[in-house]
């Protein structure tokens, strides 16, 4: 096994390395180790996965530049200049969110390849606005920021949705990943919110897409999504959630999706997403006291969600998201587990 825990080592050696952390063999034998007789299964798979989802920080550079090129011609811009002369990255998020990091590369990656930088034209009249962000899961946190900064007036009192409707502003949303699911749902919700002309009017831009949504067709669903072939305690774990919205997509179809390429094989996707799913159920069984309604064995979601969690597999250099299965990152301190990736900021 130890094999194979170098070879995932190998593909996440960069996890928070800036935060004074070096993850090594050991630590994913010992997280291995908590599955029991599956552990060599899990670290196969998980090995199989880790290339397609985990984001280095030289590959976030390199997605950031890519994003860079697809606005400077989207934009209609011959140049990197003008387009940073025009553009004002919002920059929303608390410091130690994933925001302002991506904006720190950004800086960089202008600084090393362009001797440009964007701080430089920050009090430039702008009229394209960007907003980056590693990941849109659920949505609720672009959700806000977006309605939030929609609804803000600019120095002429005009608000910022009457000039992205009229023309004046050019608004682009450019993630490293994005979740089919949690994108239709903040797509319908900035039309709810606003009017129908404001789904045309906001550009996004994606590396990596999550395809989720378990009422569309041909979704490669590279997720983990249980089907209902589950034992008592799983099926009655569901049954005691108070949610109520949802239930029809706790499960995945039995045959979905029609081709499996995530995964080693149909039948190593079943097994795992079973793993995962016990495991989790347990973790939130160590639990003492009151457990928090959006908490669930395949990650955080919506709380009024009649689900076991999103089962987001994505992963970046400086943390992972709360919708990942909690045997990912789920850390407690008198709690017996130990996660792949310790996180940063998380209570």
């Amino acid at each position: 096994m130890r094999e194979i825990a170098d070879k995932i080592l190998e593909t996440i050696k960069d996890y928070r390395n800036d935060d004074g952390l070096f993850l090594d063999s050991d630590h994913i034998l010992n997280w291995a180790n908590q599955f029991g007789d599956d552990a060599e299964f899990m670290l196969n798979e998980i090995s199989h996965i880790l290339p397609q989802v985990y984001i280095s920080k030289e590959t976030a550079k390199e997605y950031i530049d890519q994003h860079i090129q697809a606005l400077k011609r989207e934009f209609g811009y011959s140049n990197i200049t003008d387009l940073l002369i025009n553009s004002e990255f919002l920059d929303m998020q608390e410091s130690y969110k994933s925001q302002p990091a991506i904006l720190n590369i950004l800086e960089s990656l202008l600084n090393e390849k362009y001797g440009e930088s964007y701080l430089k034209y920050k009090t430039y009249p702008k009229v394209n606005f960007v907003y980056f962000d590693d990941i849109l899961a659920s949505g609720s946190t672009i959700g806000n920021h977006l309605v939030k900064w929609l609804n803000l007036e600019n120095n002429d009192g005009i608000k910022n949705i009457d000039n992205v409707l009229n023309g004046n502003y050019r608004l682009s949303v450019n993630l490293f990943c994005c979740h089919t699911w949690g994108h239709s749902f903040q797509k319908y919700r900035l039309i709810k919110t606003f009017e129908d002309k404001i789904d045309k009017r906001i550009l996004w831009f994606w590396n990596l897409q999550i395809q989720n949504h378990a009422k569309w067709n041909n979704q490669s669903l590279n997720i983990a999504f249980p089907t209902d072939e589950q034992p008592a305690n799983v099926k009655s774990y569901l049954a005691n959630l108070t949610a109520e919205k949802y239930e029809d997509y706790a499960y995945r179809k039995v045959g979905t999706p029609a081709n499996e390429g995530f995964f080693t094989s149909p039948e190593s996707r079943i097994i795992y997403e079973n793993i995962l799913l016990q495991k989790g159920i347990s973790i939130i069984e160590m639990i003492k006291g009151e457990v928090r309604p959006n908490l669930r064995p395949l990650g955080l979601i919506n709380p009024s969600y009649k689900t076991f969690g999103l089962g987001t597999h994505f992963f970046t250099w400086r943390n992972i998201p709360n919708n990942s299965p909690l045997v990912f990152w789920w850390e407690v301190q008198g709690h017996d587990w130990q996660p792949l990736f310790p996180v940063a900021n998380r209570g």
